[in-house]
């Protein structure tokens, strides 16, 4: 080792490093990983000069520099005439011991200067983006572990570089995502004002004819009784099946603004049409559907006493852990056996988890509302292609990422909608925090995981929050099969404390008798 030559790399400078290292991961902008560069680069290799570089099409752009006197910061060079550009084409270091005896030198350029040696690193050695360079006034040959120090510094700006280019593209989309709702806001503004008074009549028409329909008998076959309630898409009464002599439940389609077209009538046909297709004890059997020669849209279907899952919530609040998976389990085999009729329900909530008491007492876990589910096994007929382009319906807590980007909508899409109605009855919470809820509405998440469920029931075992957080995994590919997470459900709910959380709310009285619940 000659007397300019300096030693070793050294312990303090490997802490360095790491300290760098950690500070370049939490950059959160360009000019914040310039600054750290440009001292930790002089600093790590004992140098009287460094400089920051990025690549600007076929230019160098010496963006920022830490020297002695001053060299070349602000200025643009051609690839080919300067060390960075070498260094960058090359994808390799540049180590060069004299600048007056190394033929890859501009000499004219560094004659003014005070630099005598110098070494250059590309930033990424695959499709580098820019490279980091050292100087020495000195006659002196860089070590090779200050060479390493330089790549590792470098190779760690790559990642920072490329994590602030997708924060600042993120962070765009949901500007524009956030712009583009303003401005549908508004425009929903204005029409509402319009729109308020028609809907205002049509509520009052319709109010009125359903308050006629009691008595009715749509072709001879159901008798609609009294009504039990009302939403948008519908009224529900209790009916008497008069063939067979029992009580059914019989929803009317309620054409009102906005709900008044043929497409939307269709919609409501489909609902009946698609649950006759699943043969399963726990979802709700539709008895029949069409229009009555009176001209009323119906559904005839099984009478359900009881409440909703979300009403049980509503009253006492989050459920045993057994409980809670038996109601997933039951409501994953259900859905299992709708896709493999090629059906996927599309707005699994606990709205549409019905808990219906059997006249012996017996508690029956039903699915209901199958009114936006979608065919997606093979080719699609028109009928079957009833949502409209760019949209997606359902209820956004419970809505899969995918289906709210437009990608494709298979029975992973019901796996996810079940996990977040899983975390929900177990912790009494949204997986998803406020700002995390925002991102997933403008189709974008910074950090898609959910959170441990652990921090609001701290008793949940670990294999139960894993299969929990499983169902809710960002990539459908990821996630288990509505038939696998059954499996899973049924084998785990055995062993879970059956315990109530002791975490209930104000008592809601019982719904005497409850029909299916509507949109």
């Amino acid at each position: 080792m000659t007397a300019n030559q300096p030693p070793l790399v050294t312990y303090d400078r490997m802490n360095d490093l790491v300290e760098v290292v950690q500070k370049l991961s939490q950059a959160r902008t360009i000019q914040s990983i310039q600054d750290i560069v440009r001292i930790a680069a002089r600093r790590l290799t004992a140098a009287d000069g460094a400089t920051f570089v990025l690549c600007d099409n076929d230019q160098c752009h010496y963006v920022d520099e830490d020297a002695i006197g001053p060299l070349w910061k602000g200025q643009r060079f051609p690839m080919a005439a300067c060390i960075g550009g070498w260094a960058m084409l090359n994808r390799t270091p540049a180590v060069i011991e004299d600048v007056f005896a190394d033929d890859r030198v501009p000499i004219a350029t560094y004659q003014p200067t005070f630099v005598k040696s110098l070494v250059m690193v590309p930033i990424r050695t695959t499709e580098p983006i820019g490279a980091i360079g050292t100087f020495w006034a000195t006659k002196r040959r860089p070590t090779d572990e200050e060479v390493r120090l330089l790549q590792a510094l470098a190779d760690t700006t790559a990642v920072a570089l490329e994590n602030v280019r997708l924060i600042d593209g993120l962070e765009g989309l949901i500007k524009l995502r956030t712009s583009e709702l303003e401005a549908a806001n508004k425009l929903l503004v204005a029409v509402n004002t319009d729109l308020l008074a028609a809907h205002q009549q049509s509520d009052r028409v319709f109010a009125a004819y359903a308050k006629v329909l009691p008595g009715t008998v749509l072709d001879g076959k159901y008798r609609l009784d009294e009504e039990l309630g009302s939403g948008g898409f519908g009224v529900v009464f209790r009916g008497q099946h008069l063939t067979l002599d029992v009580p059914i439940a019989v929803k009317v389609f309620r054409p009102v603004p906005g709900n008044d077209s043929s497409l939307e009538l269709q919609r409501f046909l489909r609902e009946g049409a698609t649950a006759a297709q699943i043969s399963h004890p726990n979802a709700v059997r539709v008895l029949d559907s069409g229009v009555s020669s009176g001209g009323v849209a119906f559904l005839a279907m099984e009478l359900l006493r009881g409440r909703s899952l979300a009403r049980e919530l509503d009253a006492i609040g989050p459920l045993s852990l057994r409980r809670a998976a038996i109601f997933a389990a039951t409501v994953a085999d259900v859905l299992a056996a709708a896709h493999r009729q090629g059906i996927v329900h599309r707005d699994i909530k606990p709205d549409n988890v019905f808990l219906h008491h059997e006249i012996d007492g017996q508690e029956v876990v039903k699915v209901v509302d199958f009114g936006i589910a979608k065919l997606f096994a093979g080719p699609q007929s028109a009928g079957d292609q009833l949502t409209r382009t760019g949209e997606y319906v359902g209820t956004p807590r419970f809505v899969a990422p995918e289906r709210v980007r437009g990608g494709p909508d298979d029975g992973r899409s019901d796996v996810y909608s079940l996990g977040a109605v899983l975390y929900e009855i177990v912790s009494g919470a949204s997986p998803w925090t406020r700002e995390q809820e925002r991102q997933i509405a403008a189709g974008v998440v910074l950090d898609p995981h959910p959170r441990p469920i652990q921090q609001f029931r701290p008793g949940v075992p670990p294999e139960f929050a894993v299969l929990i957080e499983q169902a809710l995994v960002w990539d459908p590919a990821g996630r288990p099969t509505a038939y696998d997470l059954a499996v899973a459900l049924a084998a785990m709910a055995p062993g879970l404390d059956d315990r109530h959380p002791g975490m209930g709310r104000a008592k809601l009285p019982d719904a005497d008798v409850t029909a299916i619940l509507w949109r």
